[in-house]
């Protein structure tokens, strides 16, 4: 099977950041949720760089109530679309 053949699934997370993470944020996501699309599993580090906030400025980590490391990539905290 070649890649043409593999199906992308887009995938869903919702993040909201809190007090001085919301500066590198547009007006539009500021201390509100809003979602970010993105296809494979990337880490969580890697979606929040993405979004535009330094790994580097962030203390913790909540993924439905529970605290996780940058590395996390199990794909069932994400919603399948």
């Amino acid at each position: 099977m070649n890649s043409e053949q593999h199906t992308r699934i887009t995938r869903t997370a919702f993040f909201r950041f809190y007090e001085e993470l919301n500066d590198f944020l547009p007006a539009a996501q500021y201390k509100t949720t809003f979602p970010y699309q993105f296809i494979s599993t990337p880490s969580i580090k890697d979606i929040i760089e993405a979004i535009g906030v330094p790994h580097t400025e962030i203390d913790l980590i909540l993924v439905d109530g529970d605290s996780v490391a940058f590395d996390t990539r199990e794909t069932y905290y994400f919603n399948s679309r």
